[in-house]
């Protein structure tokens, strides 16, 4: 983002893509993009459209890491935030 924003959700769309969803996931925000902290976020997602609330959170940047596996891709077609 251009700049610091304030959020509350994020969802991740790879519908058009419907098995390249992630299948475990960490949400991470930073102002600087280089010092991160801890995931404000974890889980697993169930399907193509994969919805992530989280406590009210300021940042410019957002990192989404991946951490299953299966045995297709990973992509997002759409990403989405939201206060």
């Amino acid at each position: 983002m251009q700049a610091a924003k304030t959020f509350r959700r994020i969802v991740m769309d790879s519908t058009g893509s419907n098995n390249d969803y992630a299948r475990g996931y960490e949400v991470y925000v930073s102002n600087d993009g280089v010092n991160w902290g801890s995931a404000i976020a974890s889980g697993t997602g169930t399907g193509p459209v994969i919805t992530v609330d989280f406590a009210v959170q300021t940042a410019r940047y957002i990192k989404i890491v991946q951490t299953g596996s299966a045995s297709y891709w990973w992509s997002i077609h759409e990403l989405n935030v939201y206060n």
